[in-house]
Parts: C-alpha cells; structure tokens; sequence
C-alpha cells in the first residue's frame, strides 16, 4: 500500500505544480483552479499528518483505486455522490 500512496502523493505534486502554472484570464476557469488546488493542498497536509486517505466521516480508509481516480476525495460520501451524479465514468470496486 505504501508503493500506492507514495504514487498518489506524487500524483498531487504533480496536479499541484500543472495548476499552479496554468494561467487564464478566465475567471470561471481560474475558480476551479483555485478550488481545486485548495483541495491538493488540504490532501497534502492530510499527507503530512499522517491520515490521507482516510475517510473524514467514518475515519475508515478510503479504498485506494477510489483515490487514484480522485486523490482529493474526503469521504466516501463524496465518492458514492459522484458516482451517482457525475457525467464522466469511474470504477465502482
């Protein structure tokens, strides 16, 4: 699991710095930049404190194949209210 997780956390380096230098003089655009490098970077800091990918409802662990398709899930709430309403396709195991 930890080869996984190094993965996922690089994974979030990665997005972090793609975004960072995204520039756009789109403001709808540039919120969801923003939003979305607010939720990196609280998924980073869960990572420095040791509960990434942990569940923040249950504190059960977030199945890692729901993180490799979104990193900075919270809850499996969040994911169950994906899967039901998103318009794009992910593994439901």
């Amino acid at each position: 699991m930890s080869n996984q997780k190094d993965q996922l956390f690089c994974l979030l380096q990665s997005l972090k710095e793609e975004l960072t230098a995204h520039k756009t003089n789109n403001e709808m655009i540039q919120t969801l930049i923003q939003e979305e490098l607010r939720d990196i970077n609280t998924a980073l800091l869960k990572w420095d404190n040791g509960n990434f990918g942990t569940c923040e409802q249950s504190g059960e662990e977030i199945p890692s194949s729901w993180l490799h398709t979104i990193p900075t899930l919270k809850s499996s709430a969040d994911w169950y209210e994906l899967r039901n309403y998103a318009k794009v396709s992910i593994p439901f195991n």
